[in-house]
């Protein structure tokens, strides 16, 4: 198979989508030759600005009108791209097309603004012009899910998946090694994007103090609410560490104590689509406790890659942290290998390209 895929979130920019666009690439290569017209981010992780964006666009629509017809799918890889699938039915006919759908993309609509207003109007076009593409690829269930209620057909989850390291520790004996460089010090981790729905101020002045005393809580990621920041600040054990790079980001996961994501439903305009960061954890050797809502709920495996609390339950937060602070090297040891297993064994991305593309030709065998 031929496979030509168009994507606008690619390295270096940072982020779940740019993860997903470099993964799946390089998965699907392993199955057909694939051409990868994509868009770079910044040298900073940030996106492109508004002009690259709509250079992009038109690059790639001259692309797909010179070459198109060599391919046989057509992968697109959120649905701000959707235009180029309409055109792609055009002057490409004979491709199959596919629109990967993410979350977000799909529901900006709902925020309130002037931006917003114009994307709901984009969106009510895109309902009308579905049958240009053979089918939409959600991230998980719940994107699937909110993919239906809008009004579009053809919807597949595909959960995503995540690389595992080849040395994650999952060894007494790697845990102690791990246990000696951070000092001993118990702590749990948040990493992500610092915005209310992620759930970082409740857990810090409600779970935090319920949980033993030293236990301190560090915070990696970049602040797009300053006031969520500053809440969670409030609290004496908590320190917060910005950006810092993966070889720092994986040390601090395997020493954490737990890893958490005390996501909080949005009151509109925000999802957690499927939260990459959840797999991220458990691959990385940390004891995940999260939130099971939306798409996290396709990311956890409850008991086995980690642990689903209630959402917004101080008791079932501090319950289940309380028991994973309890538990022996031993223990901790054997969790760990169990869940690189099932990780190995649901979450690969290999698994995620052979049903992306089996969704392209055979709908009934994804």
């Amino acid at each position: 198979m031929n496979v030509l895929f168009v994507t606008r979130k690619w390295p270096p920019a940072v982020g779940g989508m740019e993860l997903y666009s470099r993964e799946i690439a390089a998965a699907m290569a392993r199955h057909a030759a694939v051409d990868v017209v994509a868009l770079p981010g910044k040298p900073d992780g940030g996106p492109p600005g508004v002009l690259g964006l709509l250079a992009f666009f038109f690059r790639s629509a001259g692309v797909i009108a010179l070459r198109g017809r060599k391919y046989d799918i057509i992968h697109f890889g959120d649905f701000v791209l959707f235009p180029l699938t309409v055109w792609a039915s055009f002057v490409a006919p004979g491709a199959r097309r596919l629109v990967t759908v993410h979350g977000l993309d799909l529901i900006y609509g709902r925020r309130k603004g002037a931006k917003p207003s114009v994307y709901r109007m984009y969106m009510a076009i895109a309902r009308w012009l579905q049958g240009a593409a053979h089918g939409f690829v959600a991230n998980s269930a719940a994107t699937a899910n909110v993919a239906s209620e809008m009004g579009f057909e053809n919807v597949t989850a595909v959960p995503l998946g995540v690389t595992l390291p080849q040395d994650a520790p999952a060894s007494d004996e790697n845990l102690s090694k791990d246990a000696e460089t951070s000092g001993g010090e118990r702590y749990v981790l948040f990493v992500g994007r610092i915005v209310p729905r992620k759930g970082l101020a409740w857990f810090s002045n409600n779970v935090l103090p319920q949980l033993p005393k030293g236990v301190r809580l560090k915070i990696v990621g970049t602040v797009w609410d300053k006031a969520e920041l500053a809440s969670a600040l409030e609290n004496p054990q908590t320190e917060y560490l910005g950006r810092i790079d993966d070889n720092a980001l994986r040390r601090l996961r395997r020493n954490a104590s737990v890893t958490i994501m005390p996501n909080r439903r949005s009151a509109g305009g925000d999802m957690e689509g499927f939260g990459l960061a959840a797999l991220e954890a458990a691959a990385e050797g940390s004891v995940l406790v999260a939130s099971g809502i939306e798409g996290i709920v396709d990311a956890v495996i409850d008991g086995k890659t980690g642990f689903m609390a209630a959402e917004g339950d101080v008791d079932d937060w501090t319950q289940k942290i309380e028991t994973v602070l309890a538990w022996t090297p031993a223990i901790r040891a054997a969790f760990l290998t169990d869940a690189r297993e099932a990780l190995a064994k649901h979450y690969s991305w290999d698994r995620v390209a052979r049903q992306t593309l089996a969704l392209a030709i055979d709908p009934a065998k994804a």
